[in-house]
């Protein structure tokens, strides 16, 4: 970029205010191809065990929408483990070991207890302690020591061998594509309920954290109509908005219905059709201007001050436009 000293800067009445060429032709071409994507635009899909709820419906009546009540959800996250060598005095840098990182995932606290009820039933089947503490002297003082009379289990003992989640895959979306974070076998390293307040106006929420064994990658179109056959896992299943917006933007090829990573629109065939229409538009708006430069418009200042106004002096107001001659305006440039 040019350097301009500040006094060689000058400004006109015909100068508009631009987006700046390079971050527009960066981001807005192909479609915004290449355009930061927006943090609220993603989808997470809980791959849960019917053989680990102790109540089916859960799954069954709800399953879908436990997916639609995370708030918010961390992407996955890695640390290498390096050692630097020593090969013959030059410094080598090896890889051995890599970890992937925690991952929190945020959950409102619905009304309804569903997130609640999802972690109980994590609970009750990993760990015995939330049935045996129903159970009469299962923690009294002396429970140890006559253990024989108490055949309630504790801790791990529960007999789970099968994982709880078998994955949970967050699909982070835009522009009708998504990338899919798939992590196997997640379990769940803390939980926490957080507290309450008299004092807190805000809405609860519940903090989950979990590590996985593996991370899987995918990619592909967001299609509503097949979602659970290659698409988005249960996005457009449960309390989707299937009306059609009234927002309408201008598709070079409206036989593509799937902007892919590998096929990219082709833009420049739009830009006749688009340019004739803007010049349509400007004709036509400029046909309901007043074409007499000299005449002041209905709603602009007519310079006439009134000395008094209701009582308000040195009031500026205006003054209807009694002359209604128009001149049409023809788009004498076409583009094709």
């Amino acid at each position: 970029m040019g350097f301009t000293a500040d006094n060689h800067l000058k400004s006109d009445s015909t100068t508009f205010l631009r987006d700046q060429r390079h971050a527009a032709t960066l981001f807005n071409s192909d479609q915004f191809r290449l355009a930061p994507k927006f943090g609220f635009q993603f989808h997470v899909a809980f791959g849960i065990n019917p053989g680990a709820l102790q109540n089916i419906n859960i799954l069954q009546r709800h399953g879908l929408e436990i997916n639609l009540l995370v708030k918010s959800v961390a992407l996955p996250n890695y640390t290498v483990k390096t050692e630097t060598l020593n090969q013959y005095n030059r410094k080598k840098v090896v890889q051995y070991f890599h970890t992937p990182g925690e991952i929190d995932i945020k959950f409102h606290d619905d009304n309804m207890g569903l997130i609640n009820q999802l972690w109980q039933n994590y609970y009750s089947y990993y760990y015995a302690d939330p049935l045996s503490a129903k159970t009469t002297e299962a923690y009294n003082r002396n429970a140890t020591k006559r253990f024989k009379y108490i055949p309630t289990a504790y801790g791990l003992d529960n007999g789970s061998t099968d994982p709880f989640f078998r994955y949970i895959s967050i699909y982070q979306m835009a522009r009708h594509e998504y990338v899919k974070y798939t992590l196997r076998n997640p379990i769940i390293t803390s939980w926490n309920h957080n507290r309450v307040d008299y004092a807190d106006t805000k809405t609860r929420e519940f903090d989950m954290k979990i590590m996985y064994e593996a991370v899987s990658y995918d990619v592909g179109a967001i299609n509503p109509e097949l979602d659970t056959a290659g698409g988005v896992e249960g996005f457009s299943e449960a309390w989707y908005d299937n009306f059609p917006s009234p927002l309408q933007g201008i598709n070079p090829d409206p036989s593509v219905v799937d902007p892919s990573f590998v096929q990219a629109l082709d833009v420049e065939a739009a830009k006749g059709s688009f340019l004739n229409a803007v010049v349509d538009q400007i004709a036509s708006a400029q046909n309901t201007i007043d074409a007499n430069p000299t005449s002041p418009s209905p709603l602009t200042n007519s310079g006439t001050t009134s000395s008094s106004a209701g009582g308000i002096s040195g009031v500026t107001f205006p003054q209807n436009n009694t002359d209604t001659s128009t001149t049409a305006t023809t788009s004498g440039i076409r583009v094709n």
